[in-house]
């Protein structure tokens, strides 16, 4: 691995550890396009690349997503029981996401990656009617359990961590304040990264190809190099996140999603 890509690797955790510690994504949106053609200049195969991309990106997150929930929870912004909820479902459901993933092909998979982002940049970048901003509405238990699973499934198949599908769902549908979804998100992505990437790993075992320090689909490097540099970011898009009007958060969001949505779909 050149020394060019290393300090690529570097300088995309730091900024992606401030990104989802700002919005609740984990990062995911800009770690999987980035290692993904990090991967191709390294020779890999596309189909290959996007698989790796999407599995180490998930391992990236689980360090990301724990060091933001922290930090969320240290200023009071979690609601345990809403994460323990969504968790329960999420779980299974990540795990599953994992085994199609594998099974899926690469071009599928980043097509897929990129008209999803298209659709939930759009969600953000709309008029957003004032009742989405109303505190204190009660969330039922099934609908906890309906965002934890549609958000496990998808966050393993895409390598995003539930962000951009949590996020939306309990800010635009369930009409949760952006911040306290945004805080919910960061606890929630621990438990769907956790059950992705043992999935991811568990499906790449005998997969031909790969680059050297591979655990299954995971680069140990790829993943050392961002999650080491991303860990400390993540704190303070955290830290800002707990202070900044919610809706200051929509907009480079969704303009955010709108770009790499583009690139992934329209763009290989």
């Amino acid at each position: 691995m050149s020394t060019t890509l290393i300090l690529l690797f570097i300088a995309i955790g730091v900024i992606g550890g401030l990104i989802g510690g700002m919005l609740g994504v984990g990062g995911g949106i800009l770690f999987v396009p980035c290692l993904h053609y990090g991967f191709q200049a390294l020779g890999i195969d596309a189909d290959l690349s996007i698989k790796l991309a999407i599995a180490t990106s998930l391992s990236i997150i689980l360090v990301t997503a724990l060091s933001a929930a922290v930090s969320h929870t240290m200023n009071g912004a979690i609601d345990p029981r809403a994460v323990l909820i969504m968790a329960g479902m999420a779980l299974p459901s990540a795990f599953v996401g994992a085994g199609i993933g594998h099974v899926i092909g690469g071009a599928s998979l980043q097509k897929l990656f990129g008209f999803v982002t298209l659709l939930i940049s759009y969600q953000f970048l709309r008029a957003v009617p004032k009742r989405h901003e109303k505190a204190g509405r009660e969330i039922s238990f099934n609908n906890y359990v309906m965002v934890g699973g549609v958000s496990g499934l998808f966050s393993s198949i895409l390598g995003v961590g539930g962000g951009i599908i949590t996020v939306p769902l309990l800010h635009l549908a369930l009409q949760m304040p952006m911040n306290q979804a945004v805080a919910n998100s960061s606890g929630l992505i621990v438990f769907s990264a956790l059950a992705g990437t043992i999935g991811w790993i568990l499906s790449g075992l005998g997969a031909e190809g790969r680059p050297a320090y591979s655990m299954g689909y995971v680069n140990l490097l790829a993943w050392i190099l961002i999650a080491s540099s991303a860990m400390l970011t993540s704190l303070l898009g955290a830290w800002l996140a707990d202070r900044l009007d919610p809706n200051r958060l929509r907009f480079p969001f969704g303009v955010l999603l709108l770009i790499v949505g583009f690139r992934m779909a329209f763009f290989g």
